[in-house]
């Protein structure tokens, strides 16, 4: 079974999510708030991405969520991308 596009892209962000909050707990934090912001922008490609793909294909949610959930993955990109320009590190 081959993996789509969305499929690779959802998997990427939960990997450097998970890399992220590992190198927020090794006193990386501010490379960890870097990761999360890279974690959160291939989220937002997922999440548009999705809003395509569900107005033609059966899907969990109807495309005006997946809105909803591109909108929150670009708001917690500008966010992290944020506290990484003013050296604020994951969880300090």
């Amino acid at each position: 079974m081959a993996l789509d596009t969305r499929a690779v892209l959802a998997i990427i962000a939960g990997l450097l999510m998970t890399v992220a909050l590992v190198a927020a707990r090794t006193e990386e934090r501010l490379l960890g708030t870097w990761i999360m912001m890279l974690a959160f922008a291939v989220a937002s490609l997922w999440s548009v991405m999705s809003i395509f793909w569900a107005q033609s294909n059966p899907s969990a949610l109807t495309p005006d969520l997946w809105i909803t959930m591109a909108s929150m993955a670009g708001a917690a990109t500008v966010y992290f991308g944020y506290m990484g320009l003013h050296g604020e590190g994951l969880g300090e």
